[in-house]
Order: C-alpha cells, then sequence, then structure tokens
C-alpha cells in the first residue's frame, strides 16, 4: 500500500497548514486560558471548504477521497497548536464519513450542507455508569406504533456536546430479555426531550467543549435511524476505529510541530560548556519524539488503508494506532518540559499545555486499557483460529 502524499495531496496538506496557522494557532493561548470554544473559528474553517473534501460531488461535496481530506487533516494538525480544538474537528468527521458511508439519500440531504458549513456535531455514546462498555449502556429507544422511537437515557464526557447543534445517540433496541442490540440515531439538539448540560471544567483540551446530554421521551421517526435499526455495534465500531485513525494523524504532525522549537532549544541552551544537543540525554529526547511521530503517521495510514477498503484486521491496527500515539504523545509531553526546564513548566507555556492535553488522549476513543484489550482478544483469536488449527494437523511440526 503506497502511504506517500501525491503533489496534490501535499499542497492540500500546505493549504490547510496556512489555514490552522492563520486560523486556529492564533488563538489558542486565550482559548486555553479561558476554556473557551471560537464559534467564528469554526464556521472560517468550514468557509474553506475543509468538511467537504471528504464528502461525494453528488451530495454536495468537492468530491475529493477520504486521503485527501486526511492530508487536509494532517496539514490543519500541524498548524493549529491547538489538540483542543483537534480534538472537536476528530468528533465531527465521525459523524460526516457515517452519513457518507451509510446514511440514506434523505438523511444526507438533511445532515451534511449544515454540517459542512459550520453546525457543530458531537456523538453521544458514553455512559457515566458504562464507560467503554457498550454493553453496560443504558440509553434505550423504544419502538412507537407508527414505526418511530422515544429515546431515554443520558451520555456523559461528550466532545463538542455544549456547543453541538446535531447529536448521534448510541441507544439499545433490543426488547426482548437477555438481548443485546443498538441503533444509532441522529438528532438537533434544539429537539423537544434533549437537554445539554454545562461544559466540564478539565485539566487538559480547554479549547474543545466536553459534557453531558440527556434525552427525555424524544421523538424520533425511522428516518433518524443511520445503518439500519440492530446495526448500530457494527457502524459504532467503524467510527471508532476511524476515530482511533484520527489521533494518529492529529499526533503525528502535532510532534512534528514541536521538533523545530525543541531542536531550536538544544542548540541555542548549554550546560557543562557544551549546548545541550550535545547531551545523549537531551538527544535521546528527540530521536523519541521523532519516533512517536513517524510511527503513528505510518500506523495511521496502515489503518486507515484497511478501514476505508473494509479489509479485515482494521480495528486490531486502529488500536494499535491509537495507543501508540497516545503513549508517544505523553511521553513526548514529558520530555518537553524537561528540556525546556523551568520555561516549559510555566502555566501557560506551550510545553506545559501540550502536556496537559496529551493526558486526554490515553482516554479519549477508547481508554488505553480497553486498546490493549481489544488488542489482545484479535491476537488471541487469529492464535486459536489459524495456529491451533495448523498444530492440529501437524503444519509446522517436527
Amino acid at each position: 500500500m503506497n502511504i506517500t502524499w501525491s503533489k496534490g495531496q501535499l499542497a492540500i496538506r500546505e493549504r490547510f497548514r496556512e489555514v490552522a496557522t492563520d486560523l486556529v494557532a492564533v488563538g489558542t493561548e486565550a482559548r486555553d486560558r479561558d476554556g473557551s470554544f471560537d464559534r467564528g473559528v469554526w464556521k472560517a474553517l468550514a468557509a474553506t471548504d475543509f468538511w467537504r473534501l471528504q464528502v461525494p460531488v453528488a451530495i454536495g461535496g468537492l468530491g475529493q477521497d477520504g486521503w485527501d481530506w486526511l492530508a487536509a487533516l494532517e496539514g490543519l494538525s500541524l498548524g493549529a497548536h491547538d489538540l483542543g480544538f483537534l480534538m472537536s474537528v476528530a468528533s465531527q468527521s465521525g459523524l460526516i464519513r457515517l452519513l457518507v458511508t451509510a446514511g440514506t439519500a434523505e438523511q444526507q440531504d438533511k445532515w451534511l450542507p449544515g454540517l459542512t458549513s459550520g453546525d457543530i456535531a458531537a456523538t453521544g455514546s458514553t455512559e457515566e455508569s458504562g464507560g467503554s462498555d457498550v454493553r453496560g449502556f443504558s440509553t434505550r429507544a423504544i419502538p412507537t406504533d407508527d414505526g418511530g422511537f422515544i429515546l431515554n437515557g443520558g451520555k456523559a464526557h461528550i466532545t463538542n456536546a455544549p456547543v453541538a447543534d446535531v447529536v448521534l445517540a448510541v441507544a439499545r433496541t433490543d426488547t426482548e430479555p437477555g438481548a443485546f442490540e443498538l441503533s444509532l440515531f441522529v438528532t438537533h439538539t434544539g429537539a423537544e426531550g434533549v437537554e445539554v448540560g454545562q461544559g466540564e471544567d478539565l485539566l487538559g483540551l480547554r479549547s474543545s467543549p466536553t459534557g453531558p446530554i440527556t434525552f427525555r421521551d424524544v421523538r424520533l421517526d425511522a428516518g433518524a435511524v443511520i445503518g439500519g435499526v440492530g446495526e448500530g455495534l457494527t457502524r459504532l465500531y467503524e467510527t471508532l476505529a476511524y476515530d482511533r485513525v484520527l489521533f494518529g494523524i492529529i499526533v503525528g504532525s502535532s510532534l512534528e510541530a514541536q521538533l523545530a522549537p525543541l531542536i531550536r532549544q538544544l542548540e541555542t541552551r548549554s550546560a557543562f560548556g557544551a549546548p545541550l544537543s550535545e547531551h545523549q540525554y537531551m538527544q535521546e529526547k528527540v530521536v523519541s519524539l521523532t519516533m512517536a511521530m513517524e510511527g503513528s503517521r505510518a500506523l495511521a495510514y496502515r489503518s486507515f488503508g484497511l478501514l476505508d477498503g473494509r479489509h479485515d484486521g482494521y480495528s486490531l491496527s486502529a488500536s494499535v494506532t491509537k495507543l501508540l500515539a497516545s503513549t508517544g504523545l505523553v511521553g513526548s509531553g514529558l520530555d518537553l518540559v524537561q528540556a525546556f526546564g523551568h520555561a516549559g513548566y510555566e502555566s501557560g507555556s506551550a510545553a506545559e499545555r501540550n502536556l496537559r492535553d496529551s493526558v486526554a488522549f490515553k482516554i479519549a476513543a477508547g481508554t488505553d486499557e480497553m486498546q490493549k484489550k481489544n488488542i489482545f482478544n484479535h491476537v488471541r483469536r487469529a492464535y486459536r483460529s489459524h495456529d491451533f488449527d495448523r498444530g492440529r494437523t501437524g503444519a509446522g511440526t517436527r
């Protein structure tokens, strides 16, 4: 699989690096300090046709493929210097991709024009009691006689929730005792019975609003179901895998943006009569950051290729991508604080903000522990189905 950007994709990447530098990066410090989300910046980004890149021409997009949009995201991540804003971008992209790949023509006509021109989306999956355990979900959508549903339940710690115009809600639709079935529903946050709670005061990602959403007897018609009743678990897993791919892209470019300041620091500061760059322990920090940067990107490219082509193994690859990216981001965050010393530890400094923001990547889109569980289960299933079978038939034995 080719994971080298074409000239056209490099041009897209550079264009959105410039967009991010001019549009997003200029307000990063203020948004972090105030814990605010700038809807004006969001709408300005939409005006660049950023979101329309991944939407086919027939349904209002520019008709460029998912790789082109990843190139745009990579450029945006390189210039934004705001992991919170990028987290909100990743959350939005999941619903747009879901509508493109699984939505009906009516759903695409209803939701995509707004989402690609400045509306904000939230994906309500996590619950206070369930966390990453989908079988622990209590939110339910009960069928009605007219073919619709009544939605009840609550979601917690949802990215973009406090400012969202649209919400994708994951709910159980099973009706038989002992059964388990999930479906995905999309509705406006202004619909009757939808209550959006106050934003949370978090350690990091302070420019990405996060909070609860409650559903109280929300009436939905049959057209609110994306991907079909009972197909929610499969679609949710695909969307989560896509989120993990995007984390690899975001982490790779965010780390690249840290390289130049780090090298400059090591070349201009001295200790024991020599530049910091001459000390092996400081060189190691550059090497570790570069390995995390390159590894996150390469795995993200591979994972997206598997997911986009609907090949087996995309879930395993996406979990490996997310785990490596989150580990590398936090490790590099600690290294950057060490490299900049007291200045890196000062509240509001780029290194301090980056470290606070990085911790969330070990939790969002499935905790590191859940990624390890997913990786282990995939490997064990593969070993049992192939290696054990070969052993029983004598293959590979002496």
